[in-house]
């Protein structure tokens, strides 16, 4: 067995139709694991847990550093909508630590307007696209021991959509206000169309910010993905106090919001890093969790959106909203996209699931009106697994086990991508706790670098079995999806 340990070698699905038959579905999937050695050279460190956190990548980091200079397109991403359609997002303004809420961002700069151009070859761009769409938010501290004045008003967010894109063809693009600032040249690959093959889908989740993310991320984009999902947990902020500080005055690990709160200028330097190594360059499809709630005011974890006082920077930065709508879906936190050939349902372990819910609704309506035929493989993801085998996080996420497995059973579930778990685990075809070759595979992939470490199989994250389940953490997965009949060969 490789030594993970020092290797860049990474972990890499290739997924075929295969032809055995299940009642839910004839052609159900079968997984084949290969591997594909990555171009960096740098190690993943192994060593680092929860109790032994690793270090965040320090504030003067010349990647993090805001160069935009107030109205200059600065975290520039791009987000996944529809085969022939990309948003494209980025900020302008500065991010403000304050004592009082700007409610109006006003220490902003004057919101410019918000164009893309794009073409099919670079510095020639044949297309314009302009949109109103922007957005903001405030974190506000004011639960007891939370110092307000550490209070936060974002910059000024802006989302386009390209439209009527080639499908699987290369695009150069600049965003901006042509009086005002205009970014520097990007570019990325269309993508593929509805139904095509070969498709290959990049799966990172738990991220945050430390040496270990930028292997992950170089990793993933060594890989060539044509698209890519996080299955939440992006920045960790909120394992950083409002002064930005990882650590409480005993030197203990400081983790999640309560009474700290959260360090918000760590998602622009997230961002920052981000648009230079993935996400100007391939479509994202965004999914949140638990670090993404950020709770204010009373610094408890709400449901939901918690009329506005939950998820606010991951709905301001992200596009989640327009691409919920797109699907039907009444919240940003749950939607679909139809992807390659793949149906990607993104559901939400933080909401209302129960039967009768709004999403648990909403749910059943998209799995009932996909095209089995145009997209045979049904793919589901939320944060918090259903099935694992270490103590931590073990059966955190039962009730929505309960309320809403049956339906991805019902509906035919390939596969499940979870994280939160900071270890890669993949089960056999599950349901109700049992093999079940009509269930989908629980794949967690929750090791994507953060400032946690990764979940080793003793203390806290033992083991609760012997089985020869991999107890070493990759730092994503890679899903390659072949349209092969053995039939035909």
């Amino acid at each position: 067995m490789p030594d993970w340990s020092k290797s860049s070698l990474i972990f890499i699905f290739t997924i075929i139709t295969s032809i055995a038959f299940c009642p839910i579905t004839a052609n159900k999937p079968e997984l084949h694991p290969s591997s594909i050695v990555s171009q960096t050279s740098i190690p993943y460190d192994r060593d680092a847990t929860g109790s032994d956190p690793l270090s965040k990548l320090p504030f003067n980091d010349s990647r993090l550093a805001d160069t935009s200079r107030g109205v200059i397109p600065s975290q520039v991403h791009l987000t996944y909508k529809t085969s022939s359609s990309v948003i494209v997002s980025w900020s302008t303004g500065q991010g403000l630590i304050h004592s009082t809420a700007d409610t109006k961002n006003q220490h902003a700069a004057a919101v410019p307007t918000s164009t893309v151009w794009f073409g099919t070859s670079p510095g020639h761009y044949t297309t314009q696209a302009s949109s109103n769409a922007t957005t903001s938010y405030q974190q506000t501290y004011n639960f007891t021991n939370a110092n307000p004045t550490f209070n936060y008003s974002s910059p000024i967010f802006h989302h386009v959509t390209l439209q009527d894109l080639i499908p699987d063809a290369p695009y150069f693009y600049k965003c901006g206000d042509s009086g005002a600032g205009v970014s520097q040249e990007f570019n990325f690959t269309s993508p593929p169309a509805v139904g095509a093959y070969p498709f290959v889908l990049g799966v990172v989740s738990d991220t945050g910010l430390t040496p270990n993310t930028t292997v992950t991320i170089q990793h993933l984009v060594d890989a060539k993905p044509q698209v890519w999902t996080l299955i939440g947990d992006f920045s960790y902020a909120d394992d950083l106090q409002t002064n930005g500080s990882s650590f409480v005055s005993n030197g203990s690990f400081a983790h999640v919001p309560f009474p700290t709160g959260t360090y918000q200028p760590w998602w622009d330097m997230w961002f920052r890093y981000m648009q230079t190594a993935i996400m100007s360059s391939i479509p994202l499809m965004p999914q949140h969790g638990n670090h993404e709630l950020e709770p204010q005011f009373s610094a408890n974890y709400g449901i939901g959106l918690d009329g506005g006082h939950q998820f606010q920077s991951y709905v301001a930065r992200n596009p989640v909203a327009a691409v919920a709508t797109a699907s039907g879906s009444s919240s940003p936190l749950w939607y679909s996209v139809d992807v390659g050939p793949a149906h990607m349902v993104y559901l939400s372990n933080y909401a209302e699931f129960d039967v009768g819910s709004d999403q648990y609704e909403w749910l059943r309506q998209d799995l009932s009106s996909f095209d089995r035929k145009t997209t045979p493989w049904l793919v589901a993801t939320f944060h918090a697994p259903f099935y694992s085998s270490y103590t931590a996080h073990y059966l955190e996420n039962e009730c929505m086990r309960q309320a809403m497995e049956g339906v991805l059973y019902t509906y035919g579930v390939d596969v499940i991508f979870n994280g939160h778990l900071h270890v890669y685990e993949r089960t056999f075809p599950m349901y109700k706790f049992a093999v079940d070759e009509c269930g989908p595979v629980h794949i967690i992939i929750g090791d994507g670098g953060n400032i946690e470490g990764v979940c080793k199989p003793t203390t806290s994250c033992l083991c609760l079995c012997h089985s020869k389940l991999p107890l070493e953490a990759e730092d994503h997965v890679v899903m390659h999806v072949y349209n092969y009949n053995p039939a035909n060969s």
